[in-house]
């Protein structure tokens, strides 16, 4: 895969979880890699379309969407509640996750951060 551009920050940040990220990663084809990224978009594009609809975060097809999200997230690190909830505020509070799914739609970043919080409180209490 293509290096990550965030790489040296994220192993600053979160040295233990970007480890494991790297020791699930290395154990995958190159293939394998792929197809687990472009579900990321696959899921981005499902919520961006249900907030079009004005389908509310707690609406059980959004929280479908969501559980794939947190699956798609297990495929690095596996967040308990907590973490869960912070990476949801970093995609509104960092500019650059913030960008990455507002350029899906226009709000998309606040929206999954809604979304992840009823699904954390739902399933990972």
């Amino acid at each position: 895969m293509t290096q990550n551009p965030y790489a040296d920050e994220a192993q600053q940040r979160w040295p233990d979880n970007f480890a494991e990220s790297q020791q699930r990663m290395a154990k995958l084809t190159l293939q394998e890699q792929r197809a687990i990224f472009a579900q990321h978009g696959e899921i981005a594009v499902a919520l961006t379309a249900l907030m079009a609809a004005g389908v509310p975060p707690t609406d059980e097809a959004v929280q479908e969407q969501i559980g794939n999200h947190y699956r798609w997230i297990c495929n690095f690190w596996t967040p308990d509640l907590a973490a869960y909830v912070a990476l949801g505020q970093m995609y509104v509070d960092d500019e650059r996750f913030a960008a990455t799914y507002n350029a899906f739609g226009d709000g998309l970043a606040e929206f999954i951060r809604r979304g992840i919080l009823h699904y954390a409180a739902s399933n990972l209490a």
